[in-house]
């Protein structure tokens, strides 16, 4: 567009000249040259090739005008993509880092899984040797239960003995004292009274009342006047709700411990 400028802007003063030479041969046609010269076909050339040349010159500045647009939109496209570039860079480090940390969850997810495999496993034993354990005890309580019958007549003269542990708890079954007359009211009743108790207060530790007061009764029925199994079997009622029996069984165990101090 420049070179067709410059190509014009030469031609014009060609052709001024060539226009005043054609002037001062023809003058005489008219009185006024100037007239004259704007009736011509040159002067209606000229003015028609000026307009044109104005009007190119509009068109070049737009076409700069847009030009300069578009370079601004280059750039700011340019500008764009770098910082999708750059998005897309940390985006990949992101994922890559989560990779990572979902191989490092999935091997602890497997570990788990194992030593979860191996409690349960473990738990299973531990279950089956309990109930084997439960079973022998019932077994051999059986030949106990039948000789209670026969040993609650030899009771009667045997010593009470008491234990001192506050009523929030199943107590103990004898003091350092009393170990001599329990040991002898088991070889009078056949029956290891101690450990009757003792698997009833485990028995109430655990919530099973329902078998805590079989193994308090059993007790009880061989040695009646021992305070401490009526306190056992009164607080394994009040767990159960049976409110009026604990009551009975709390007042025999007053009763049998203000005769014993």
């Amino acid at each position: 567009m420049k070179k067709i400028i410059k190509y014009v802007a030469l031609i014009v003063p060609l052709i001024s000249v060539a226009s005043v030479a054609y002037l001062k041969t023809a003058h005489c046609e008219y009185n006024d040259p100037t007239e004259w010269f704007q009736e011509s076909a040159m002067y209606q050339l000229r003015t028609g090739l000026c307009q044109t040349i104005d009007g190119l010159e509009q068109k070049t500045d737009n076409l700069e005008a847009m030009n300069q647009n578009l370079e601004g939109r280059i750039n700011m496209l340019a500008s764009e993509k770098d910082k999708l570039n750059k998005a897309y860079t940390q985006m990949k480090a992101k994922q890559s880092t989560l990779e990572k940390e979902h191989v490092k969850l999935k091997k602890k997810a497997t570990s788990l899984e194992v030593a979860y495999k191996k409690l349960s496993s473990k738990s299973k034993v531990a279950t089956s040797s309990k109930k084997t354990k439960v079973a022998a005890k019932k077994a051999s309580a059986k030949p106990k239960i039948t000789a209670q019958k026969t040993a609650a007549k030899k009771t009667s003269a045997i010593q009470n003995v008491e234990d001192t542990s506050s009523v929030q708890s199943f107590p103990p079954v004898v003091s350092a004292g009393g170990i001599t007359e329990e040991r002898k009211s088991e070889v009078d009743s056949g029956v290891d009274i101690k450990k009757l108790n003792e698997k009833g207060i485990e028995y109430g530790k655990k919530g099973m009342y329902d078998e805590a007061i079989k193994e308090f009764q059993k007790v009880a029925a061989i040695k009646p006047n021992m305070a401490n199994v009526h306190y056992n079997l009164g607080l394994a009622y009040k767990k159960k709700g049976m409110l009026s029996e604990a009551d009975n069984e709390f007042a025999k165990y007053e009763r049998l411990k203000k005769q014993s101090n």
